[in-house]
């Protein structure tokens, strides 16, 4: 929990600085704040799981590494809904991270 709270003060800076960067003008497109309004409840959605995961008691290296591989569902929705294309050493990849899971879920 406490990486979470630093984690939320070291975008502090980074927010102050895009904010002094744009002269504190905010956004004012209804699509662009509903945008920004669903990243930050899917956000917040994903850390209750996550640490729910870890309040369950479940194994905390198949909880890491489930975790860490968030990126294979991008890609699987990117390939079947935008029909993206990958590379042999792409899905070459993503075998080795699902293989990666299977192991790490056996022991």
């Amino acid at each position: 929990m406490g990486m979470q709270f630093l984690f939320t003060i070291g975008g502090l800076p980074v927010a102050i600085a895009v904010l002094i960067g744009k002269k504190f003008k905010l956004e004012k497109s209804p699509r662009g704040i509903l945008y920004g309004l669903a990243v930050g409840l899917l956000s917040a959605a994903g850390s209750f799981a996550f640490f729910g995961a870890y309040h369950s008691g479940g194994n905390a290296s198949v909880i890491t590494t489930v975790t860490g591989l968030y990126p294979m569902v991008t890609v699987v929705l990117a390939v079947l809904t935008l029909h993206e294309r990958l590379t042999r050493s792409q899905i070459l990849g993503l075998g080795f991270a699902a293989v990666a899971f299977i192991i790490f879920s056996l022991g």
